[in-house]
């Protein structure tokens, strides 16, 4: 995805605190009735780190199935081009062989669209004509933000869309913020939905509420940068001044990691899951270029874990 933005990064952090809150939307896109104490399991590691330089957001495993969601602020013309190239890397990296066939199995994939038009479609969809001329349509259902009221996000426990929530005002808020009936109106609605958060998260000990308001805080805090007065009354609302997210605590912690010479051993650590990862497929004997694009490594890389693997003979 390239650059990561505010959006992608509260997905991730929802992903790694708080994998629950993927349940009800995997139920509202794939139309699943999974309960919401099933259980979500991070890819592998060596997958994670492997799919690192091209999936930005989410993939998780959920009763044996695979979901990937990317989250989108915008819509762009190669988007499904990039959909179809995530969803082939995972594939491979959990391709699986029966006797003398590998079957390759692509994951349930979806796009979350914050910002839209008239003119956003419901689903992304490319043709996939292959040389025999088999024709093969690719397909990935689209949540868009708009469509969902602040009654439904509660009815449906979409809990995971209230961080985004504010971005269906986002092209007003200008407009909200020097018109004082307007700003009472978002700051009421906004009252509702923190009273009613903290209603239905009152018998919840793991601090779901607080981790919510953060990341509410945080994307507010965000699209209101310019409006410092409205800023502040909505930092009033959700509880005073914005406080960090848990990536960003994750993030200091890392700079301080390099400061004191972790680098060089969070480096060989990854390295080392590579070349395992290489010296799986070579065993495999999975063509070099497939090796290549799953490892994110080169072709040197591979000839040293195959010069090491046949000096190991």
């Amino acid at each position: 995805m390239g650059n990561t933005t505010i959006f992608d990064d509260v997905l991730r952090t929802i992903q790694e605190r708080r994998p629950e809150l993927l349940i009800p939307l995997i139920n509202e896109v794939f139309q699943t009735s999974y309960p919401l104490e099933t259980r979500v399991n991070r890819l592998p590691e060596e997958h994670q780190k492997l799919l690192a330089k091209v999936i930005a957001d989410s993939c998780n495993e959920v009763d044996g199935k695979t979901y990937h969601f990317e989250c989108q602020s915008t819509r762009d013309g190669n988007m499904v081009i990039r959909m179809i190239e995530y969803d082939f890397m995972i594939a491979l990296s959990e391709s699986i062989r029966t006797g003398n066939k590998e079957k390759i199995y692509f994951p349930r994939s979806s796009i979350i669209y914050l910002r839209t038009t008239k003119n956003t479609l419901s689903e992304e969809s490319m043709e996939v004509i292959f040389s025999d001329g088999q024709c093969v349509t690719y397909r990935v259902p689209v949540l868009k933000l708009k469509d969902y009221k602040i009654e439904e996000i509660f009815q449906k426990n979409l809990l995971i869309l209230l961080p985004y929530y504010i971005m269906n005002y986002e092209k007003d808020l200008s407009k909200i913020a020097s018109n004082s009936e307007k700003t009472n109106q978002l700051l009421a609605e906004y009252r509702k939905i923190i009273e009613h958060l903290e209603k239905i998260t009152k018998e919840d000990e793991t601090g779901l509420f607080h981790d919510l308001l953060r990341m509410m805080q945080r994307i507010m805090q965000h699209l209101l940068r310019k409006e410092k007065k409205l800023r502040e009354r909505m930092e009033d609302v959700m509880g005073g001044k914005v406080l960090p997210l848990p990536s960003d605590k994750l993030r200091e912690e890392r700079k301080a990691g390099e400061k004191l010479g972790y680098d060089k051993g969070i480096h060989q650590g990854i390295n080392q899951e590579k070349k395992d990862a290489v010296l799986r497929m070579l065993k495999r004997k999975m063509p070099l270029v497939e090796i290549c694009a799953i490892a994110g490594c080169d072709e040197k890389f591979v000839a040293q874990v195959r010069e090491q693997m046949n000096g190991n003979k």
